[in-house]
């Protein structure tokens, strides 16, 4: 999936074409961001009036049970984000929240039938709400019955975009030139690369640290040995072969044959 892809489905989602989406995909994407944007999803420190017109609810990470099911009360009929749900969907009881919430009908109605709601007068113990649902996770377990039952009525989507996708996207918006030259130079040789990666590379760079694309390597190719092969042979401080093996040596503490064995195997890719 692309993001174009993805940036039409959230476009459906945002004027309630779809009613319960479920994002999976590996971190680093950009997938977060991309609802985001779609949905104008507010800045925390802006001021917010809320159930004007569809204001988001965003929450990212762990909520207690109550909190959350008072925050659905506050935005009822309003979008609902559920961000790394991963942690979220763990808790029992907002699994039983989320199971209702992620009906198929248009209006679903929610309880929370304790002396919280009950006897505290604030927050009511069942309403309804015709809130839209995005459920944003890593992974997905399917832990047990009621979990399956969100995963059965979501429309799931699988955003893994490919290393030459995302570097397109980052190229949009950021602002270090050499850090994306190197980053689009590498990014064939690396099995998954984030969009973290750029800005990793980019406050290194700006921190005045000359070997930042060693130390960037590391974080991106998960052979050390390799890192430092692709570290040296773009290092523009070192003019010769020869200066090349001599570092790549420093660096590993390898022969110079196994430099050679490396070179040509990265060659070969």
């Amino acid at each position: 999936m692309t993001y174009a892809q993805l940036d039409l489905y959230l476009t459906k989602f945002s004027i309630e074409e779809l009613g319960l989406v479920l994002l999976l995909g590996r971190h680093g994407t950009g997938k977060s961001e991309s609802v985001r944007r779609a949905l104008s999803v507010p800045d925390a420190a802006d001021h917010i009036v809320q159930n004007a017109v569809r204001t988001p609810l965003y929450v990212e990470g762990h909520m207690q049970p109550f909190g959350l099911y008072r925050q659905l009360w506050e935005y009822r009929n309003q979008p609902i984000i559920l961000d790394d749900l991963d942690r979220l969907y763990a808790d029992p009881d907002c699994v039983r929240l989320l199971k209702p919430l992620c009906n198929t009908v248009k209006n679903k109605r929610l309880y929370w039938l304790t002396n919280l709601t009950m006897n505290e007068g604030v927050v009511p113990p069942t309403f309804t709400t015709s809130s839209n649902v995005i459920l944003i996770a890593n992974e997905w377990k399917s832990l047990n019955p009621n979990v399956r039952a969100l995963e059965d009525r979501a429309i799931i989507l699988h955003f893994d975009p490919p290393n030459e996708e995302m570097h397109r996207k980052v190229g949009e918006w950021f602002d270090d030139p050499e850090v994306y030259e190197f980053d689009g130079q590498i990014m064939t040789l690396a099995p998954t690369i984030s969009m973290r990666h750029y800005c990793k590379g980019a406050q290194l760079r700006r921190a005045g640290f000359d070997d930042w694309r060693t130390s960037l390597l590391q974080m991106v190719i998960p052979d050390a040995r390799e890192a430092s092969i692709i570290a040296v042979q773009h290092d523009p401080r070192l003019l010769s072969e020869q200066d090349r093996v001599e570092q790549f040596i420093a660096l590993t503490k390898c022969s110079r044959a196994t430099y050679f064995r490396l070179k040509s195997r990265l060659a070969r890719r």
